[in-house]
């Protein structure tokens, strides 16, 4: 399994292929697992326990903390380093075994989190990091490791270690706890968007693309097919072709659009703020309550994004390092975060977001916003400065939301 999904992907693998490449019958591969699916999580299972056993064995002679920290991120450096195909699958082509694939990820992050909140402790003062920090920095990790993998420089990773040690534990201080508590309340979503974010009107493209969002949050990407997107756009197929390639462009081209417009409609909540650092905050909170307001959407955008498999997987990664470059480009020159630290910290907030929308708590994130600008500012002007500015931006917003409900008040008494 592991050397066929490196050489075409999870798509391409067939039972027959699989029988082959191991030597053995059908009837001896249907013996061992029910399924191509079966197979699949059975050996990401598989790559996922040696994993975990293996950083436990590296950090486990350790005394002091720090050195556990350090030669548990060098161990997973180096796993990947060394087993890039095996490593492929589990963070890279799980997201193309579906969703029982996807929750299986989810709970092996789990005990990865466990494991590194474990180690976190032990530092001097044992500092408890929230879970959704400790969430952000495996999926900081686990980003940097897919872009090696899809980059084809696992190697790399090895030089990378020191670096993810250092974004890490940039988060990990007792400021952290100035957060608890903060964060809006919990939206009411409005279970009837359809996730087009407003494309309905436009030019011919325009309504390809706001049919394809509309069909995919409804059925899923695995139910799109040309004939459903030009029906329920109104458009030939000579036109469909003019645009796009086929459903897979098509629905990239969708979210390209979308996540467009969702910054677009964040930008000026970032404008709104006389620096950089209380300017991402708020537009981070809007983000954030913007997608608790179209579930739909959110599902596009964090789920429905890795069902075309690789193709799909670049394209996050691509447009993580053009968030990542925007953000250091916004930044005052003497708190600009490293490439590095940026894109961690971007992976970081995205892999959250995805947790919250995959266990349908996607109502929650505008309490979460606080926590995302944590996993960002941190790493730039140090936790204490950065939970100071989340700190005074969440004082103003409630001075701002208390005086606009006295105001509704006077209005409604007059």
């Amino acid at each position: 399994m592991v050397d066929l999904v490196a050489e075409d992907g999870y798509d391409a693998v067939t039972i027959a292929a699989l029988s082959r490449r191991a030597g053995v019958s059908k009837r001896d591969f249907y013996r061992h697992f029910a399924s191509k699916e079966d197979c699949f999580l059975a050996t990401y299972d598989e790559i996922a326990r040696s994993s975990l056993r293996g950083i436990l064995a590296a950090s486990a002679g350790q005394g002091e903390w720090s050195e556990r920290i350090r030669t548990g991120f060098q161990a997973f450096a180096g796993q990947i380093a060394d087993s890039p195909e095996a490593a492929r699958l589990a963070l890279v082509e799980v997201f193309a075994g579906g969703p029982v694939a996807v929750e299986r990820m989810l709970h092996t992050n789990q005990l990865f989190e466990t494991l590194v909140a474990k180690n976190f402790a032990l530092a001097p003062g044992g500092a408890e990091l929230p879970p959704l920090v400790v969430k952000g920095i495996v999926a900081g990790g686990s980003r940097v490791a897919r872009v090696r993998l899809l980059s084809g420089h696992a190697r790399l990773l090895r030089f990378d270690g020191e670096d993810l040690m250092a974004w890490a534990l940039s988060l990990c201080d007792d400021a952290v706890g100035r957060l608890r508590g903060l964060g809006r309340p919990e939206v009411v979503p409005d279970r009837e968007a359809v996730g087009d974010a407003g494309l309905a009107l436009g030019d011919e493209r325009t309504l390809i693309l706001a049919a394809t969002a509309r069909l995919a949050a409804e059925s899923g990407y695995a139910e799109l097919t040309v004939p459903r997107i030009r029906t329920a756009a109104g458009v030939s197929r000579r036109s469909f072709d003019a645009h796009f390639e086929g459903v897979e462009d098509c629905f990239l081209a969708t979210l390209d659009l979308l996540g467009g417009r969702v910054l677009a409609a964040a930008a000026p909540a970032y404008l709104t703020a006389d620096e950089w650092a209380a300017g991402l905050h708020r537009m981070i909170t809007a983000i954030c309550e913007r997608l608790a307001l179209d579930p739909a959407l959110a599902r596009l955008a964090f789920q429905e994004i890795f069902s075309p498999g690789p193709p799909a997987i670049r394209w996050r990664v691509e447009l993580i390092a053009r968030l990542a470059a925007h953000l250091r480009d916004g930044a005052e020159p003497a708190h600009r975060p490293s490439e590095f630290a940026a894109e961690a910290s971007v992976g970081a907030i995205w892999g959250v977001i995805h947790y919250f929308v995959a266990t349908d708590r996607v109502e929650r994130l505008p309490k979460a916003a606080p926590t995302l600008s944590y996993l960002v500012l941190a790493p730039a002007l140090g936790a204490v400065a950065a939970t100071e500015v989340i700190a005074a931006e969440e004082e103003r917003e409630r001075g701002v939301s208390g005086r606009a409900e006295l105001d509704a008040e006077v209005s409604d008494y007059a």
